[in-house]
């Protein structure tokens, strides 16, 4: 009975990590388009990026999301602390594989912070800040 029971533990088991890896999709490696935005919620000023060219980036086959993504907000939000003085600030970043989608992306949210009376919106272009792509490996997955 002992016995028994490992057996079906292991059978379930592998069956687990055999369906566990067959789910996980492969990163592909390709061009994106991406922009951020970085608020400070204390503060009136709001930063927005142009759209730019990351290259290479790894975007997930089965669900089209960008690895790394945090890392691409956090290089944002380090660079606005450091060179902007500006502590606290809320980072996020948006993407795509399609330039015409992502420029419609970035007019709308543009227009809505210009939209905003109490925020000013400062650009920044590629030649003040630039996103640096991410390697991709396996274990970062885990």
């Amino acid at each position: 009975m002992k016995n028994r029971s490992k057996l079906l533990y292991l059978i379930v088991t592998a069956l687990l990590t055999l369906c566990a890896t067959s789910i996980t999709a492969k990163p592909k490696l390709t061009k994106v388009y991406i922009f951020g935005v970085s608020i400070n919620f204390t503060d009136s000023v709001t930063y927005m990026t142009d759209v730019q060219i990351l290259e290479p980036a790894y975007i997930e086959t089965k669900t089209g999301f960008l690895y790394d993504r945090s890392i691409y907000s956090q290089q944002l939000q380090i660079w606005v602390e450091y060179a902007k003085g500006q502590p606290n600030t809320t980072c996020t970043v948006f993407f795509s594989t399609s330039r015409s989608k992502l420029e419609k992306k970035f007019i709308k949210v543009r227009n809505k912070y210009n939209k905003d009376q109490s925020t000013i919106l400062k650009s920044l272009d590629a030649g003040e800040f630039k996103f640096i792509p991410q390697e991709w490996t396996e274990h970062e997955r885990l």
